[in-house]
């Protein structure tokens, strides 16, 4: 009989976050994907019943679950079709997919709940000895195949879920950091410093289901991170078990005590170890962000005058530059027909033919402070070709910011597939970069006789260079959704090494980048990756088939012809 175990799990176990979240798409973008991708109207593809998801047998013996439940007890030993369902993928597109196809090549054995440290330790032991993988599983929000329990050939693994290591240990007000478990949830970390006028400052748009330990692990870029900077940047100390032993890399804001070890852990994925404990620099939470909306003439135009501002010191606390077709689509989505069509003939009579909206966000710890900030910023701007309109479109933004995930899911049931992908290079390459990417986009969902509309923003700024963060809607073949995806992504990948981007800049590695992976960083360093995994790893068991081990080639890991 399979155990059954109530596993904490925030979200749908179909699709993005809860139920009651999803909003049709308003008439004038449905009107704008009928003409770029022929988006059907009688397209329904709803999703099934999770007793209808077909997944693989749990290979685990009664032996093997024995000895997992003298470590955690048995009423925290899971292997029941449901809690295996919902810690078997992430929330990538061909996750979904899947999922909604209710069909999983994959799933853990069996999913676990550890209470303690020194559970985890005789865990990665008890696994180690009996050759069984062991995947890390905080929210689940991974977009690149980054927590899918992929058996590494030992023909058996169990999902660990970090829920129950929840606790705030201490929030330090003389330091300012905050020593947290690795399972705490965002909303629940920013409610606690909230009441001591802190804030982590950490806000992906997963925030609200992802954990602190998946930050870290992905070397995760918050939306607001151009003022308070990526977690990497701001993690000081850690806790991590690995199977030779637990280490603890005391809080320090600094030291020139060798090669950094906390960044062996930033952005390992889980691959190395399990982080328990992380401590965070803080900053104090400012009374009031504050918006205010430009529109520039083109995207090149637009990002020109925002490389000036960052090299300058002078980009506000948030800066956000969409494309001439993701202002479109935005415009489509939060305005209504009459208002959007408005908008765009007003700035048109203002000299803006195809605008491009930039939302700035000011966030001094004071209201004052960032009103001063807001009109210095558009003084600066003055003599730019541009159009000021205020902080409605900002405020629009900031109150959706979350929620733009469960498009994904609105679409998918028209037949629409819709995927994100993000890159980051220098200032002398990024426009042109974006050019190359959407035409070998475009050019890999013209194969398929499916055309792809393909939008991009800048996000997050440094003095060298920008993010490009890129979204995608192409109308789905049954049949050949995954090769579309496969061949889509893979294109987009390829154009980025080619034209010197990064596979990735705050999504993680997982299985979907490691085929670039391998080319970004060398085969040299993931063959010293590799071998650091042994020596912390020795039998091999820690998430395997991700980052430094994962596929060469998405082939290499979904069948195109499974959905």
């Amino acid at each position: 009989m399979a155990n059954k175990l109530t596993i904490p799990y925030r979200m749908r176990w179909w699709g993005w976050g809860v139920d009651g979240n999803d909003k049709p798409i308003t008439a004038e973008s449905e009107k704008l994907l009928q003409r770029e991708i022929g988006m059907s109207l009688e397209a329904n593809n709803p999703p099934r019943d999770i007793a209808e998801v077909t997944i693989p047998d749990s290979r685990l013996a009664d032996d093997d679950i024995a000895a997992l439940s003298a470590v955690v007890g048995e009423e925290s030993v899971a292997t029941d079709h449901d809690t295996r369902v919902k810690h078997a993928v992430g929330r990538s597109y061909a996750d979904l997919a899947r999922l909604r196809a209710a069909k999983l090549d994959v799933a853990p054995d069996a999913v676990v709940l550890p209470k303690t440290e020194e559970q985890i330790e005789q865990l990665l032991k008890v696994c180690s000895e009996r050759k069984t993988a062991i995947v890390a599983f905080g929210g689940g929000t991974s977009v690149v195949g980054g927590v899918e329990a992929i058996d590494g050939g030992f023909g058996k693994a169990i999902a660990v879920s970090m829920v129950a290591f929840d606790k705030i240990l201490e929030i330090d007000e003389i330091s300012g950091t905050v020593t947290v478990e690795s399972g705490v949830f965002g909303p629940d970390l920013e409610e606690a410093l909230s009441a001591k006028g802190f804030t982590a400052g950490h806000f992906p748009q997963s925030f609200e289901y992802s954990t602190v330990g998946g930050w870290v692990s992905c070397r995760s870029a918050g939306q607001e991170s151009s003022g308070y900077g990526r977690i990497d940047r701001n993690v000081i100390g850690m806790r991590v078990v690995t199977p030779a032993g637990t280490m603890e890399f005391r809080d320090m804001p600094s030291s020139a005590s060798g090669p950094n070890p906390r960044e062996l852990f930033l952005g390992s994925e889980g691959t190395l170890g399990i982080i328990t404990h992380v401590t965070i620099a803080l900053n104090k939470r400012p009374e009031k962000m504050l918006f205010d909306t430009y529109f520039f003439n083109s995207f090149d135009e637009a990002a020109q005058v925002m490389r000036e501002l960052e090299q300058s010191g002078h980009v506000p606390h948030l800066a956000r530059l969409s494309d001439e077709k993701e202002t479109k689509f935005g415009l489509t989505q939060l305005a209504s027909g009459n208002l959007s069509e408005n908008v765009i003939k007003y700035l048109k009579f203002r000299g803006i033919d195809t605008p491009c909206m930039t939302i700035f966000g000011f966030a001094q710890t004071d209201a004052l402070g960032a009103r001063v900030a807001r009109e210095r910023l558009a003084t600066r701007l003055l003599t730019k070709k541009c159009v000021r309109v205020g902080s409605i479109p900002g405020m629009a933004w900031v109150n959706h910011r979350f929620s733009s995930p469960y498009l994904r899911d609105v679409m998918m049931t028209r037949r629409v597939g819709v995927d994100t992908l993000e890159t980051a290079t220098t200032w002398d390459q990024a426009c042109e970069l974006r050019r190359k990417i959407i035409s070998r986009m475009e050019a890999a969902g013209e194969a398929h006789g499916t055309p792809v509309y393909v939008f991009c923003h800048i996000s997050h700024m440094y003095e060298s260079g920008c993010s490009l963060y890129f979204t995608y809607f192409f109308r789905e073949t049954e049949g050949e959704i995954l090769q579309q995806w496969m061949d889509i992504k893979s294109a987009a990948s390829n154009a980025m090494m080619e034209f010197g981007g990064t596979i990735t800049h705050h999504h993680g590695v997982g299985q979907d980048h490691s085929p670039q992976y391998y080319e970004e960083n060398t085969e040299l360093f993931a063959k010293v990756m590799q071998t650091i995994k042994k020596e912390l790893d020795p039998a091999g068991i820690l998430n395997p088939g991700k980052l430094a081990t994962g596929p060469r080639a998405l082939e290499d890991r979904y069948n195109g012809k499974m959905i």
